[in-house]
Protein backbone atom coordinates (compact mmCIF):
# COMPACT_ATOMS: atom_id res chain seq x y z
CA UNK A 1 0.00 0.00 0.00
CA UNK A 2 1.34 3.23 -1.11
CA UNK A 3 2.34 5.70 1.64
CA UNK A 4 -0.82 8.59 2.24
CA UNK A 5 1.89 11.38 1.05
CA UNK A 6 1.69 9.79 -2.50
CA UNK A 7 -1.55 10.99 -2.86
CA UNK A 8 -0.74 14.79 -3.07
CA UNK A 9 1.93 14.67 -5.80
CA UNK A 10 -0.53 15.22 -8.52
CA UNK A 11 -1.75 18.66 -6.63
CA UNK A 12 2.10 19.72 -5.57
CA UNK A 13 3.00 19.39 -9.27
CA UNK A 14 -0.10 21.20 -10.47
CA UNK A 15 0.75 24.41 -7.86
CA UNK A 16 4.04 24.35 -8.81
CA UNK A 17 3.56 24.90 -12.49
CA UNK A 18 5.87 23.41 -15.41
CA UNK A 19 7.09 19.89 -16.07
CA UNK A 20 8.63 18.55 -12.35
CA UNK A 21 10.19 14.98 -11.83
CA UNK A 22 7.45 13.19 -10.38
CA UNK A 23 9.97 10.70 -8.69
CA UNK A 24 11.81 13.69 -6.81
CA UNK A 25 8.35 15.21 -5.63
CA UNK A 26 7.31 11.85 -4.38
CA UNK A 27 10.02 11.48 -2.16
CA UNK A 28 9.88 14.72 -0.57
CA UNK A 29 6.29 14.27 -0.02
CA UNK A 30 7.61 10.62 1.10
CA UNK A 31 9.95 12.43 3.61
CA UNK A 32 8.09 15.38 5.16
CA UNK A 33 5.11 12.71 5.48
CA UNK A 34 7.37 10.54 7.63
CA UNK A 35 8.76 13.48 9.93
CA UNK A 36 5.03 14.56 10.17
CA UNK A 37 3.63 11.31 11.21
CA UNK A 38 6.42 11.58 13.54
CA UNK A 39 6.18 14.87 14.90
CA UNK A 40 1.99 14.28 15.38
CA UNK A 41 2.53 9.87 16.47
CA UNK A 42 -0.05 9.53 14.50
CA UNK A 43 0.21 6.97 10.86
CA UNK A 44 -2.84 8.38 9.18
CA UNK A 45 -3.62 5.00 7.24
CA UNK A 46 -6.81 4.72 4.96
CA UNK A 47 -9.59 3.03 7.37
CA UNK A 48 -8.85 -0.53 7.81
CA UNK A 49 -9.98 -3.43 9.86
CA UNK A 50 -7.23 -5.13 12.18
CA UNK A 51 -6.76 -7.75 15.11
CA UNK A 52 -4.90 -6.63 18.19
CA UNK A 53 -4.14 -8.60 21.16
CA UNK A 54 -3.69 -6.32 24.49
CA UNK A 55 -1.31 -7.45 27.31
CA UNK A 56 -1.43 -4.45 29.77
CA UNK A 57 0.07 -6.40 32.80
CA UNK A 58 -2.54 -4.97 35.32
CA UNK A 59 -2.80 -1.55 33.17
CA UNK A 60 -6.55 -0.27 33.45
CA UNK A 61 -5.90 2.05 30.35
CA UNK A 62 -3.67 1.47 27.32
CA UNK A 63 -2.77 3.95 23.95
CA UNK A 64 -4.03 2.68 20.87
CA UNK A 65 -3.12 4.79 17.93
CA UNK A 66 -5.59 5.76 14.85
CA UNK A 67 -8.60 4.00 16.10
CA UNK A 68 -11.75 5.02 14.93
CA UNK A 69 -14.60 5.50 18.09
CA UNK A 70 -17.58 2.85 17.13
CA UNK A 71 -14.98 1.09 15.58
CA UNK A 72 -14.54 -2.28 17.97
CA UNK A 73 -16.04 -5.29 17.72
CA UNK A 74 -19.34 -5.76 20.32
CA UNK A 75 -18.39 -7.36 23.55
CA UNK A 76 -14.38 -6.83 23.38
CA UNK A 77 -13.93 -6.44 26.62
CA UNK A 78 -12.72 -2.87 26.31
CA UNK A 79 -13.96 0.58 26.01
CA UNK A 80 -12.24 3.27 23.74
CA UNK A 81 -12.53 6.42 24.95
CA UNK A 82 -13.02 9.35 22.71
CA UNK A 83 -10.00 12.32 22.12
CA UNK A 84 -11.59 15.25 23.74
CA UNK A 85 -9.64 17.61 20.76
CA UNK A 86 -11.06 14.65 18.16
CA UNK A 87 -13.87 12.98 19.11
CA UNK A 88 -14.25 10.91 15.67
CA UNK A 89 -11.00 9.42 17.42
CA UNK A 90 -9.71 7.36 20.49
CA UNK A 91 -5.98 7.51 21.27
CA UNK A 92 -6.98 5.36 24.86
CA UNK A 93 -8.64 2.60 25.40
CA UNK A 94 -10.05 1.35 28.86
CA UNK A 95 -9.21 -2.48 29.70
CA UNK A 96 -10.57 -3.05 32.74
CA UNK A 97 -13.72 -1.59 34.45
CA UNK A 98 -14.03 0.39 37.57
CA UNK A 99 -14.30 -0.70 40.79
CA UNK A 100 -16.47 2.04 41.55
CA UNK A 101 -16.69 5.83 39.99
CA UNK A 102 -15.55 8.37 42.22
CA UNK A 103 -18.51 11.45 42.80
CA UNK A 104 -16.04 14.53 42.36
CA UNK A 105 -12.62 14.87 39.94
CA UNK A 106 -10.01 17.58 40.43
CA UNK A 107 -9.68 19.84 37.57
CA UNK A 108 -8.23 18.94 34.11
CA UNK A 109 -5.34 21.39 34.82
CA UNK A 110 -4.42 20.08 38.13
CA UNK A 111 -4.78 16.72 37.27
CA UNK A 112 -2.67 17.59 34.50
CA UNK A 113 -0.14 19.69 36.83
CA UNK A 114 -0.01 16.35 39.05
CA UNK A 115 0.51 14.09 35.92
CA UNK A 116 3.83 16.65 35.25
CA UNK A 117 5.19 15.51 38.72
CA UNK A 118 4.60 11.91 37.68
CA UNK A 119 6.62 11.97 34.80
CA UNK A 120 9.54 14.32 36.26
CA UNK A 121 9.70 11.64 39.14
CA UNK A 122 10.24 9.13 36.38
CA UNK A 123 12.25 10.68 34.79
CA UNK A 124 14.62 11.14 38.34
CA UNK A 125 14.49 7.71 38.94
CA UNK A 126 15.80 6.52 36.29
CA UNK A 127 12.34 4.93 35.02
CA UNK A 128 12.19 6.44 31.57
CA UNK A 129 15.13 4.55 30.03
CA UNK A 130 15.44 0.91 28.12
CA UNK A 131 17.34 -0.31 31.36
CA UNK A 132 14.31 -0.04 33.69
CA UNK A 133 12.31 -1.71 30.89
CA UNK A 134 15.20 -4.89 30.97
CA UNK A 135 14.62 -4.62 34.91
CA UNK A 136 11.09 -5.04 34.42
CA UNK A 137 11.40 -7.70 32.26
CA UNK A 138 13.98 -9.73 34.48
CA UNK A 139 12.13 -8.98 37.19
CA UNK A 140 8.72 -10.10 36.35
CA UNK A 141 9.32 -12.43 33.68
CA UNK A 142 10.92 -15.89 34.86
CA UNK A 143 13.92 -17.04 32.40
CA UNK A 144 12.00 -19.83 31.24
CA UNK A 145 8.92 -17.93 30.18
CA UNK A 146 11.09 -15.24 27.98
CA UNK A 147 11.31 -17.40 25.19
CA UNK A 148 7.75 -17.30 24.94
CA UNK A 149 7.37 -13.92 25.89
CA UNK A 150 9.61 -13.12 22.71
CA UNK A 151 7.66 -14.93 20.33
CA UNK A 152 4.52 -13.22 21.42
CA UNK A 153 6.09 -10.10 21.01
CA UNK A 154 6.89 -11.09 17.26
CA UNK A 155 3.51 -11.23 16.49
CA UNK A 156 2.85 -8.05 14.91
CA UNK A 157 -1.20 -7.95 16.59
CA UNK A 158 0.26 -8.41 20.11
CA UNK A 159 0.85 -5.00 22.43
CA UNK A 160 2.75 -5.87 24.99
CA UNK A 161 2.79 -3.28 27.76
CA UNK A 162 5.28 -2.70 30.48
CA UNK A 163 4.12 -0.28 33.39
CA UNK A 164 6.50 2.35 34.74
CA UNK A 165 4.86 4.77 37.43
CA UNK A 166 1.06 4.87 38.09
CA UNK A 167 -1.04 7.27 40.56
CA UNK A 168 -4.08 7.36 41.82
CA UNK A 169 -5.92 10.65 43.43
CA UNK A 170 -8.30 13.87 43.26
CA UNK A 171 -10.49 11.23 41.38
CA UNK A 172 -7.72 11.01 38.49
CA UNK A 173 -6.18 7.59 37.35
CA UNK A 174 -2.25 8.49 35.51
CA UNK A 175 -0.01 5.92 34.57
CA UNK A 176 2.91 6.08 32.16
CA UNK A 177 3.60 2.94 30.49
CA UNK A 178 6.24 1.80 27.73
CA UNK A 179 5.42 -1.03 24.76
CA UNK A 180 7.48 -4.10 23.61
CA UNK A 181 7.73 -4.51 19.91
CA UNK A 182 10.06 -6.92 17.90
CA UNK A 183 11.27 -4.74 14.69
CA UNK A 184 10.82 -6.58 11.48
CA UNK A 185 10.69 -5.84 7.98
CA UNK A 186 6.70 -6.32 8.67
CA UNK A 187 6.30 -3.88 11.47
CA UNK A 188 4.12 -0.59 11.01
CA UNK A 189 5.60 2.44 11.58
CA UNK A 190 2.87 4.07 14.03
CA UNK A 191 4.90 7.53 13.77
CA UNK A 192 6.61 6.64 17.25
CA UNK A 193 9.81 6.78 18.48
CA UNK A 194 11.75 3.31 19.41
CA UNK A 195 14.72 2.27 21.51
CA UNK A 196 16.63 -0.74 20.91
CA UNK A 197 17.21 -3.12 23.89
CA UNK A 198 19.56 -5.28 23.64
CA UNK A 199 22.96 -4.68 22.81
CA UNK A 200 24.63 -8.39 22.71
CA UNK A 201 24.82 -10.44 19.42
CA UNK A 202 23.87 -13.75 18.84
CA UNK A 203 25.69 -16.88 17.66
CA UNK A 204 24.81 -15.29 14.01
CA UNK A 205 26.23 -12.09 15.04
CA UNK A 206 23.22 -10.12 14.57
CA UNK A 207 21.71 -8.10 17.70
CA UNK A 208 18.22 -9.04 18.73
CA UNK A 209 15.66 -6.40 17.43
CA UNK A 210 13.40 -6.09 20.53
CA UNK A 211 12.52 -2.74 21.26
CA UNK A 212 10.36 -0.47 23.66
CA UNK A 213 8.48 2.38 22.48
CA UNK A 214 8.22 5.32 23.29
CA UNK A 215 7.04 6.40 27.15
CA UNK A 216 3.25 7.62 27.04
CA UNK A 217 1.75 8.91 29.72
CA UNK A 218 -1.76 8.53 30.16
CA UNK A 219 -4.63 11.00 32.56
CA UNK A 220 -8.32 9.46 32.77
CA UNK A 221 -11.15 10.96 35.40
CA UNK A 222 -12.56 8.35 37.31
CA UNK A 223 -16.10 9.69 37.84
CA UNK A 224 -17.64 7.63 34.51
CA UNK A 225 -18.13 3.64 33.84
CA UNK A 226 -16.70 3.65 30.95
CA UNK A 227 -14.44 6.93 30.92
CA UNK A 228 -15.29 9.65 28.94
CA UNK A 229 -12.26 11.99 28.87
CA UNK A 230 -8.38 11.08 28.54
CA UNK A 231 -5.41 12.98 27.79
CA UNK A 232 -2.13 11.22 26.27
CA UNK A 233 1.27 12.65 26.04
CA UNK A 234 4.68 10.84 24.16
CA UNK A 235 7.63 11.29 26.40
CA UNK A 236 11.30 12.38 24.69
CA UNK A 237 13.85 11.53 26.34
CA UNK A 238 17.12 13.87 25.70
CA UNK A 239 18.55 10.37 23.66
CA UNK A 240 15.33 10.51 21.11
CA UNK A 241 16.80 11.17 17.50
CA UNK A 242 14.54 13.59 15.79
CA UNK A 243 14.69 15.78 12.52
CA UNK A 244 15.32 19.32 12.88
CA UNK A 245 15.22 20.41 9.31
CA UNK A 246 11.83 21.94 8.70
CA UNK A 247 9.84 25.27 9.73
CA UNK A 248 8.17 24.82 12.92
CA UNK A 249 5.82 27.29 12.20
CA UNK A 250 4.39 25.72 9.35
CA UNK A 251 4.16 22.17 11.15
CA UNK A 252 2.45 23.53 14.68
CA UNK A 253 -1.31 24.01 13.54
CA UNK A 254 -1.47 20.42 12.31
CA UNK A 255 0.41 18.85 14.72
CA UNK A 256 -1.36 20.91 17.47
CA UNK A 257 -5.24 19.99 15.93
CA UNK A 258 -3.65 16.09 15.09
CA UNK A 259 -1.16 14.79 16.51
CA UNK A 260 -0.58 13.66 20.31
CA UNK A 261 1.01 15.88 22.73
CA UNK A 262 4.99 15.53 23.20
CA UNK A 263 6.80 16.24 26.55
CA UNK A 264 10.96 16.50 26.36
CA UNK A 265 13.42 16.02 29.04
CA UNK A 266 16.69 16.52 29.84
CA UNK A 267 18.89 15.63 32.93
CA UNK A 268 18.87 19.71 33.14
CA UNK A 269 14.84 19.63 33.63
CA UNK A 270 13.30 20.69 37.17
CA UNK A 271 10.18 18.61 37.88
CA UNK A 272 8.44 22.66 37.35
CA UNK A 273 9.70 23.21 34.74
CA UNK A 274 8.67 19.37 33.28
CA UNK A 275 5.05 20.26 34.92
CA UNK A 276 4.90 23.32 33.14
CA UNK A 277 5.37 22.05 30.09
CA UNK A 278 2.55 19.37 30.55
CA UNK A 279 0.00 21.97 31.06
CA UNK A 280 1.17 23.79 28.70
CA UNK A 281 1.25 21.15 25.29
CA UNK A 282 -2.17 20.12 26.72
CA UNK A 283 -3.41 24.00 26.32
CA UNK A 284 -2.09 24.18 22.78
CA UNK A 285 -3.47 20.40 21.60
CA UNK A 286 -6.88 21.97 22.92
CA UNK A 287 -7.33 20.05 26.14
CA UNK A 288 -7.33 23.09 27.96
CA UNK A 289 -8.89 26.43 27.98
CA UNK A 290 -6.08 29.58 28.37
CA UNK A 291 -8.37 31.13 31.01
CA UNK A 292 -7.38 28.01 33.67
CA UNK A 293 -5.41 29.19 36.60
CA UNK A 294 -3.05 26.15 36.71
CA UNK A 295 -1.17 27.59 33.66
CA UNK A 296 -0.39 30.36 35.13
CA UNK A 297 0.53 28.91 38.52
CA UNK A 298 2.74 26.67 36.30
CA UNK A 299 4.68 28.92 34.34
CA UNK A 300 5.49 31.31 37.17
CA UNK A 301 6.53 28.23 39.26
CA UNK A 302 8.84 26.89 36.31
CA UNK A 303 10.51 29.90 35.09
CA UNK A 304 10.98 32.08 38.61
CA UNK A 305 13.51 34.89 37.29
CA UNK A 306 11.74 35.35 33.77
CA UNK A 307 8.48 36.09 35.87
CA UNK A 308 10.08 38.36 38.31
CA UNK A 309 11.82 40.40 35.47
CA UNK A 310 8.43 40.63 34.12
CA UNK A 311 7.07 41.82 37.40
CA UNK A 312 9.94 44.36 38.17
CA UNK A 313 10.48 45.71 34.80
CA UNK A 314 6.65 46.19 34.20
CA UNK A 315 5.65 46.81 37.90
CA UNK A 316 2.52 44.47 38.29
CA UNK A 317 0.78 44.04 41.54
CA UNK A 318 1.84 40.54 42.36
CA UNK A 319 3.40 37.37 40.46
CA UNK A 320 0.60 36.30 38.97
CA UNK A 321 0.07 38.90 36.88
CA UNK A 322 3.26 38.73 35.58
CA UNK A 323 2.99 35.23 34.93
CA UNK A 324 0.06 35.87 33.19
CA UNK A 325 1.73 38.55 31.09
CA UNK A 326 4.39 35.70 29.70
CA UNK A 327 1.35 33.08 29.40
CA UNK A 328 -0.19 35.86 27.06
CA UNK A 329 3.31 35.73 25.14
CA UNK A 330 3.36 31.16 25.21
CA UNK A 331 0.61 30.78 22.57
CA UNK A 332 0.32 28.46 19.74
CA UNK A 333 2.79 27.73 17.46
CA UNK A 334 4.55 27.18 20.77
CA UNK A 335 7.74 25.34 20.54
CA UNK A 336 9.12 22.43 17.93
CA UNK A 337 9.48 19.57 20.53
CA UNK A 338 12.33 18.23 18.31
CA UNK A 339 14.64 21.18 19.15
CA UNK A 340 14.59 19.33 22.61
CA UNK A 341 14.06 20.99 26.31
CA UNK A 342 17.07 23.23 26.25
CA UNK A 343 15.33 25.04 23.14
CA UNK A 344 12.42 25.15 25.45
CA UNK A 345 14.23 26.93 27.93
CA UNK A 346 15.30 29.49 25.74
CA UNK A 347 12.11 29.97 23.88
CA UNK A 348 10.37 31.30 27.46
CA UNK A 349 13.63 33.33 27.96
CA UNK A 350 12.68 34.58 25.06
CA UNK A 351 9.35 35.32 25.44
CA UNK A 352 9.96 36.66 28.76
CA UNK A 353 12.11 39.04 26.84
CA UNK A 354 9.73 40.37 24.27
CA UNK A 355 7.04 40.99 27.22
CA UNK A 356 9.66 43.02 28.79
CA UNK A 357 10.43 45.68 25.33
CA UNK A 358 6.31 45.35 24.78
CA UNK A 359 5.69 47.07 27.59
CA UNK A 360 8.71 49.55 27.54
CA UNK A 361 7.27 50.30 24.08
CA UNK A 362 4.03 51.11 25.52
CA UNK A 363 5.12 53.37 27.99
CA UNK A 364 7.74 55.95 27.05
CA UNK A 365 7.13 55.64 23.10
CA UNK A 366 9.33 58.73 22.50
CA UNK A 367 12.52 56.49 23.33
CA UNK A 368 12.05 54.83 20.10
CA UNK A 369 13.35 56.34 16.70
CA UNK A 370 10.54 54.68 14.83
CA UNK A 371 7.60 56.38 16.89
CA UNK A 372 9.62 59.45 16.07
CA UNK A 373 9.24 58.75 12.48
CA UNK A 374 5.36 57.97 13.21
CA UNK A 375 6.04 54.33 11.78
CA UNK A 376 5.98 51.04 12.38
CA UNK A 377 8.92 48.93 13.82
CA UNK A 378 8.53 46.60 11.16
CA UNK A 379 9.17 49.50 7.90
CA UNK A 380 11.59 51.13 10.12
CA UNK A 381 13.91 48.42 9.97
CA UNK A 382 12.99 48.01 6.57
CA UNK A 383 14.05 51.34 5.64
CA UNK A 384 17.51 51.49 8.12
CA UNK A 385 19.68 49.93 5.42
CA UNK A 386 19.03 53.28 3.30
CA UNK A 387 20.35 55.40 6.25
CA UNK A 388 22.68 53.55 8.31
CA UNK A 389 25.99 50.71 7.69
CA UNK A 390 26.64 47.89 9.48
CA UNK A 391 29.39 47.73 11.70
CA UNK A 392 30.39 43.90 12.61
CA UNK A 393 27.05 42.82 11.70
CA UNK A 394 24.94 45.56 14.26
CA UNK A 395 23.81 49.13 12.70
CA UNK A 396 26.19 52.15 13.58
CA UNK A 397 24.03 55.24 13.61
CA UNK A 398 22.69 58.49 15.67
CA UNK A 399 19.78 58.21 16.12
CA UNK A 400 18.92 61.84 15.56
CA UNK A 401 20.28 62.17 12.19
CA UNK A 402 18.15 58.90 11.15
CA UNK A 403 14.84 60.27 12.54
CA UNK A 404 15.42 63.23 10.46
CA UNK A 405 16.47 61.86 7.26
CA UNK A 406 14.15 58.84 7.52
CA UNK A 407 11.07 62.23 8.00
CA UNK A 408 12.42 64.33 5.54
CA UNK A 409 12.68 60.84 2.97
CA UNK A 410 8.82 59.86 3.68
CA UNK A 411 7.69 63.60 3.40
CA UNK A 412 8.86 63.20 -0.13
CA UNK A 413 7.86 59.82 -0.70
CA UNK A 414 4.22 60.94 0.29
CA UNK A 415 4.55 64.38 -1.68
CA UNK A 416 5.42 62.40 -4.39
CA UNK A 417 2.29 60.22 -4.26
CA UNK A 418 -0.03 63.03 -4.00
CA UNK A 419 1.10 64.46 -7.00
CA UNK A 420 0.67 61.06 -8.86
CA UNK A 421 -2.82 60.31 -7.19
CA UNK A 422 -3.48 64.23 -8.70
CA UNK A 423 -2.00 63.34 -12.08
CA UNK A 424 -3.88 60.26 -12.56
CA UNK A 425 -6.80 61.80 -11.70
CA UNK A 426 -6.59 64.83 -14.46
CA UNK A 427 -5.42 61.91 -16.98
CA UNK A 428 -8.95 60.31 -16.11
CA UNK A 429 -10.87 63.57 -16.49
CA UNK A 430 -9.17 63.82 -20.00
CA UNK A 431 -10.41 60.28 -20.91
CA UNK A 432 -7.77 57.82 -20.08
CA UNK A 433 -8.22 54.63 -18.98
CA UNK A 434 -6.84 53.37 -15.86
CA UNK A 435 -4.32 51.32 -17.60
CA UNK A 436 -3.36 53.78 -20.00
CA UNK A 437 -3.30 56.24 -17.08
CA UNK A 438 -0.55 54.38 -15.75
CA UNK A 439 1.49 53.90 -18.56
CA UNK A 440 1.67 56.92 -18.91
CA UNK A 441 2.71 58.16 -15.97
CA UNK A 442 5.78 55.63 -16.48
CA UNK A 443 7.00 57.40 -19.35
CA UNK A 444 6.19 61.29 -18.32
CA UNK A 445 6.39 62.90 -15.49
CA UNK A 446 3.35 64.24 -13.65
CA UNK A 447 3.41 67.76 -13.57
CA UNK A 448 3.03 67.31 -17.89
CA UNK A 449 -0.54 65.36 -16.82
CA UNK A 450 -2.42 68.67 -17.91
CA UNK A 451 -1.47 68.90 -21.18
CA UNK A 452 -1.81 65.06 -22.03
CA UNK A 453 -4.81 63.67 -23.86
CA UNK A 454 -5.93 60.67 -25.31
CA UNK A 455 -5.21 60.23 -28.96
CA UNK A 456 -8.21 62.10 -31.08
CA UNK A 457 -9.63 64.00 -28.00
CA UNK A 458 -7.51 66.62 -27.89
CA UNK A 459 -9.64 69.74 -27.76
CA UNK A 460 -9.30 72.23 -30.64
Amino acid sequence: MRHWSEGLVDELAQRMGGSPDRRVLTNRLAQVGREIEILSGRSYRPLRRTTSVIEPNGLPFVDIPDLQVGSMEPGAGAWEIPDPVNPQMATVLQMSPMAEPVSKASPPADALAMAGWLVAEASQKGRLTGDYVLHWLGTHVDFERREELFRRVMDPAVRFYVPILALAGNGWWIQIARRLIWVTGETEDEGRLIELLLNDTTAEGQVPPLAAVEAILIAVPLQRQPADWAFAARIWPQQAHRPTNRPWSRLATAIHGHGIPTITLDAQSTPHETVCQVVLKAYWHGYLTGDEPALANAVARAYPRQVARIQRETRTPNRTFAAATLLEQLIRPGFDPAQGAEATRRYVRRKASIAVMEHRKREAPERYPWTRVGISERRYYKLLPQFAQKVNGRYAYDHDDVVVRMKNHLDRTDQARTVRAAALDVLRAHGFRDAAARKWLQRHRPEDAVHAWPRGRRPQ
